[in-house]
């Protein structure tokens, strides 16, 4: 049981680094439910800092106060477990010889836990318990770096992404720049000439009506350069609104694996028709769903895959969107329907899914629609179903 509880922390703290979690709250969590599942008195990460120093960066429990901010010495357990990528037990730090950090004799067992590689390190967990308490063992250990390198390839894995996402800004800038100068630049400038040419024909007393008509292009031009404009500044607020809903869910369910430790299955279905690989059906889609209502979609599917990665426990995964136009005929108005099935231990179970359901709900009510999470009616698992209208009520 304590094993499946340090597996599912590690998975549940993949999710929170892929669903866009602050860095900083995804380390406290680390430490609290480390601290936790180990039934340690304190809990710290260890973090390089300034000047190539080792600094308990992140501390929860009994004397968090005084540990906070310590540096490690180069000759401590932390560099030790740092360099080398290998844990270490401590029977009793009170007893332990050559301690240079007065604070840390405070406590008895200690258990230091790389997270990361010799070749990748990125810190060390530390657990202690209170003099005279029971000693941590080599499970204890074994389970405890397990979770810290899953810990720690997810930090890797999100700064690898957001490396990506600063590669992607860059490139979007360039395009940014292009399409400044190829369209709204190119289209004042020419704007300008004719203005220029307006300007000497009115000095020189020229046709009236040929001055009227070189204005009346000159102002299209201005209102075309300013629409190139909006939709530029539209694509910066907002990057994904150039994106359809479809390729949104398809990258949502592939964000899920490594929470989910497998792939989920995904079907997208507009009037009963399921939509392959490539489709001129998503373009339709995408003129059903407005953009609100899409991204409510997106994150229904989002929370139903993360408490599948949380508490579900399943080996398998099925999320079906379908969208049923008015002209289809089952619905007056419209709708699109999200459903979220795992294959896991339920509703009844002690570590079934509860957190979130009031945020999926809110978002139904915001268009009028409706959900609702009860066992799957295969006899195992959960069903998550929401669906909403596809043009708000007046």
């Amino acid at each position: 049981m304590e094993r499946e509880r340090w597996l599912s922390a590690g998975a549940h703290i993949t999710t929170m680094l892929l669903s866009g979690a602050p860095e900083e709250d995804v380390l406290e969590h680390i430490v609290s439910v480390a601290r936790e599942i180990a039934d340690a008195d304190a809990a710290a990460l260890v973090l390089p800092g300034l000047k190539g120093e080792l600094v308990m960066e992140i501390v929860r429990g009994w004397g968090a106060d005084e540990l906070l901010g310590l540096s490690m010495p180069h000759t401590g357990l932390s560099w030790t477990a740092l360099r080398t990528g290998k844990g270490r037990l401590v029977p009793s730090l009170k007893n332990a010889r050559n301690l240079q950090l007065p604070p840390m004799r405070r406590y008895g067992p200690a258990l230091y836990a790389p997270m990361g590689t010799a070749e990748r390190p990125v810190g060390v967990l530390v657990l202690l318990r209170k003099d005279g308490e029971e000693s941590f063992i080599g499970k204890d250990l074994e389970r405890a770096s397990t979770f810290a390198d899953q810990a720690a390839l997810a930090l890797v894995l999100s700064e690898a992404r957001q490396a990506q996402d600063l590669g992607k800004l860059v490139e979007e800038r360039e395009r940014i720049a292009r399409d400044l100068h190829d369209l709204a630049i190119q289209q004042l400038f020419a704007t300008g000439m004719q203005l220029e040419t307006v300007r000497r024909r009115a000095a020189r007393g020229l046709d009236k009506a040929g001055l009227i008509a070189i204005l009346d292009e000159a102002l299209d031009n201005v209102d075309n350069s300013v629409r190139e404009i909006r939709s530029i500044v539209h694509s910066l607020r907002d990057p994904d609104a150039a994106t359809g809903l479809v390729e949104r869910l398809r990258r949502e369910s592939a964000l899920a694996r490594t929470g989910l430790g497998f792939a989920p299955s995904l079907v997208i279905s507009l009037d009963d028709r399921s939509l392959g690989a490539i489709d001129d059906d998503e373009a339709a889609l995408d003129s059903l769903v407005s953009q609100a209502l899409a991204d409510d979609v997106l994150a229904v599917v989002r929370e139903g895959l993360a408490n599948a990665a949380r508490h579900a426990r399943a080996s398998s995964v099925a999320v079906r969107v379908t969208v049923l136009s008015a002209a289809g005929g089952a619905v007056p108005s419209g709708e699109v329907t999200v459903e979220v099935e795992d294959d896991g231990v339920g509703l009844g179970a002690p570590s079934g899914r509860k957190s979130g359901t009031w945020n999926v709900a809110a978002r139904a009510r915001q268009h009028g629609g409706t959900s609702s999470i009860e066992d799957a009616p295969s006899g195992r698992g959960t069903l998550l179903t929401w669906c909403a209208p596809l043009k708000d009520p007046v």
